[in-house]
């Protein structure tokens, strides 16, 4: 019997894999079509013609690296009927996601510094259906009795900021750490999740008068 030969990846393919790491270390500006053909192995035509342009390339790249995070939003928001499971699940996906693509975080992290001026279109209502998830969360839960109101915009800053800082800040822990602060134990994975639920379930408290209130609200309606 024959052993059927694994797909060869489409020249599409091949550049949007190596404008991946080329756009995490050197942003969309310092990035080079040349650099990312030559990777790619094939003609720098060829990303002219998938891409159009370079701002075609990267939105390309925005598209591919945020649709595992939109499938885990969309799924979390359909399986998980408690707001704040909901939450904690969504940020300890988006973690676990960053450890399989560690170049997402980096060219967040840049775009924020070149201040979302490369973010448009179907890229930019990605992080518009995220913030409306997060914000039904919230609605819902301040509704239940179950947390307090709160921005979503403040809350998703909040959480995504250390998940974000974690893995692009890797290096520079694992060179100053041991020098600089040696009685301070390098964080695992695991100790940012626990650390980040404390901060849903603390942070995101209600107040136990209105708590009371809306689950006795519930309790009459039901």
């Amino acid at each position: 019997m024959v052993k059927a030969r694994d797909p060869v990846p489409s020249s599409r393919q091949k550049l949007l894999t190596a404008a991946i790491p080329v756009f995490a270390q050197a942003g969309f500006s310092g990035a080079r079509v040349d650099e990312i053909a030559r990777r790619a192995r094939v003609n720098k035509a060829m990303i002219y013609y998938h891409f159009r342009t370079k701002r075609g390339l990267y939105q390309a790249v925005l598209l591919h690296l945020f649709s595992g995070v939109r499938s885990e939003m969309e799924r979390i928001a359909r399986e998980e009927p408690d707001p704040r499971r909901r939450l904690v699940a969504f940020y300890g996906r988006l973690a676990r996601i960053f450890e399989a693509q560690p170049a997402l975080p980096h060219i967040m992290l840049r775009e924020v510094l070149a201040g979302g001026q490369h973010l448009y279109g179907e890229a930019a209502g990605f992080l518009g259906g995220l913030l409306d998830f997060i914000r039904e969360a919230l609605v819902t839960g301040a509704a239940r009795g179950l947390m307090r109101p709160a921005n979503p915009l403040l809350v998703h800053l909040t959480m995504v900021g250390p998940i974000a800082l974690y893995f692009a800040g890797a290096p520079v822990r694992g060179r100053l750490l041991p020098s600089a602060a040696p009685r301070v134990e390098p964080p695992t994975l695991d100790d940012l999740l626990a650390h980040l639920e404390t901060l849903i379930a603390r942070g995101l408290q209600p107040d136990p008068g209105v708590a009371g209130a809306a689950r006795r609200g519930t309790a009459r309606r039901s």
